[in-house]
């Protein structure tokens, strides 16, 4: 909105003509005119005194309370979208490859369900959340803007993936539950600590400084 605009929509909502507005600043209709058509602009002891009548500040009747605006809402955008903010987008991933350890750790504990009418619900409790966390993982990876590093990423964490199912199946069928759930926590923590910085070039903890 230019500012021409805006005095004309400041003057039209006060209930005032051009010609009032003349009057009072002590200047001609045409001058009016012609700020309001953005053909000329008022002086700064006119621009002061045309917010005093219409009881704004001087930043809104100029516009910069809007570029204020403008760049707030670009920073919560910024802060709030894993693209532009590295905080927030390391800890969706962490919380993502803790939620995926967690639900695959449920999955592989026995159920004492089977032959009841809720056993096939308590199967989809099981392992519909991991699949969830499955997928969010994978969706994580488009955040990679390099191309190159998103497909070696890609294949990491696929590689990951594949251990964490194998040492879940291991324990499984040799009921092994504490072991297997004390290799799924460490399979983690190397993920975390040591693949994603080193091979992935994701930095999801803050280093000792």
């Amino acid at each position: 909105m230019t500012l021409g605009e805006r005095l004309k929509i400041y003057r039209t909502q006060k209930g005032l003509s051009q010609e009032k507005i003349a009057e009072m600043l002590h200047v001609s209709r045409q001058a009016v005119t012609k700020w309001e058509s953005d053909q000329t602009t008022p002086s700064s002891d006119n621009l002061i005194a045309l917010a005093n009548l219409y009881d704004v500040s001087l930043d809104e009747l100029i516009g910069k309370s809007e570029e204020k605006r403008g760049s707030a809402e670009e920073e919560k955008k910024k802060y709030f979208s894993p693209k532009e903010n590295p905080i927030l987008r390391n800890n969706l991933i962490i919380i993502a490859i803790i939620a995926q350890a967690a639900f695959l750790n449920i999955a592989i504990q026995p159920l004492y369900t089977e032959g009841t009418p809720y056993h096939i619900l308590f199967l989809l409790f099981k392992y519909l959340p991991l699949l969830a966390a499955s997928i969010w993982m994978a969706f994580n990876l488009h955040y990679e803007k390099d191309e190159k590093q998103r497909r070696k990423n890609t294949l990491i964490e696929l590689s990951y993936c594949v251990v964490m199912a194998v040492i879940a199946l291991i324990g499984y069928y040799t009921k092994w539950y504490f072991f297997a759930s004390v290799a799924l926590i460490g399979a983690v923590l190397i993920y975390i600590f040591v693949i994603n910085p080193k091979y992935m070039n994701r930095h999801l903890v803050k280093k000792n400084q």
